[in-house]
């Protein structure tokens, strides 16, 4: 039997399977041993457990084709609403991702209500690309910040700098995660939240959106003057 706290047990449960039921493994308490405990989905508490390759050591092993990982790496719903992307709309961020040099297989690209969009780490790579020195440096707004930007008293919000040529030039980005966005509930199930991942780390999510909006801001990729500042 595998026994820890429900965090840690919730990440083995992710990443492994059962030897010999597969991937239905659960997290559940167990009142003899006064312990969360893993469970396979078969109803019983395997000694050991075995990790599941990820498609890439799948495709190195022989298991799974080339084309079918490179197809699996790509975005499979919209990032907003979750709808289910047609071939059409997968083909169609492919080529918009090409248009700017980016990758849409290690997620430089995805959609968002049927728009496409360009994520940190797309910026990230293209900032690279342009072989330009730039500092970076975020934080948590502080509390007289919190006031001059009005910020909710349980909102999450950081402030990133970016800076360039000997600091004469800086670009900064204001991330913030309401306390909506936190407690926001699925329309599926309003019994389970909307985002668990945001309430969670909503700290992580508001650092990650102010450095977004510096590199958009600094490294603009097909935009306008007219957009840059939106």
């Amino acid at each position: 039997m595998i026994k820890g706290t429900s965090d840690f047990l919730d990440q083995i449960v992710k990443t492994h399977r059962c030897p010999e039921h597969g991937p239905k493994l659960v997290v559940a308490w167990h009142a003899g041993e006064n312990s969360y405990v893993i469970r396979c989905g078969e109803g019983h508490f395997p000694e050991e457990v075995t990790r599941e390759m990820t498609p890439i050591e799948e495709q190195k092993a022989g298991i799974r084709p080339a084309h079918r990982l490179m197809l699996e790496l790509l975005p499979k719903t919209d990032l907003a609403t979750g709808a289910v992307l047609s071939p059409e709309l997968v083909q169609g961020l492919i080529k918009y991702a090409d248009k700017y040099g980016l990758d849409p297989y290690r997620g430089h690209v995805v959609l968002m209500y049927g728009k496409p969009y360009i994520t940190l780490d797309g910026y990230l790579y293209h900032a690279n690309k342009s072989r330009v020195d730039y500092r970076l440096g975020s934080r948590p707004l502080t509390q007289d910040e919190r006031t001059t930007y009005i910020i909710g008293e349980k909102d999450h919000a950081w402030i990133c700098q970016l800076t360039m040529d000997d600091e004469k030039r800086c670009f900064t980005g204001l991330g913030i995660v309401t306390l909506e966005e936190m407690e926001a509930r699925s329309k599926k199930d309003t019994t389970k939240l909307s985002s668990p991942v945001v309430a969670a780390h909503p700290w992580q999510l508001a650092q990650k959106r102010a450095e977004w909006q510096a590199h958009r801001r600094a490294f603009p990729i097909g935009e306008t003057e007219e957009t840059k500042e939106e």
